[in-house]
């Protein structure tokens, strides 16, 4: 089990959900809660639904944010 450096709430832990991050002693990943968000569900429903602090819902969103920055997208012009 590995925690995230600058999260509180979630860790990596080899074997479980396929190695993605979870909320630490849970099998809830991040995907698992931005898929709740973007279905309509608010943050305080999620933390809830999963009886997981709302802090965690917020470190999800976080971690889920600065995963998208280091993303290099190529675009190809069609011609």
């Amino acid at each position: 089990m590995a925690l995230l450096p600058g999260y509180k709430w979630l860790e990596i832990v080899p074997g479980r959900r396929g190695g993605r991050p979870t909320v630490k002693g849970t099998r809830v990943s991040v995907d698992d809660i931005l898929d709740m968000l973007a279905a309509g569900w608010k943050p305080e429903e999620v933390a809830e639904e999963f009886d997981i602090p709302l802090e965690a819902i917020y470190e999800a969103l976080r971690f889920a944010s600065k995963t998208l920055k280091r993303i290099t997208v190529i675009a190809e012009t069609s011609g």
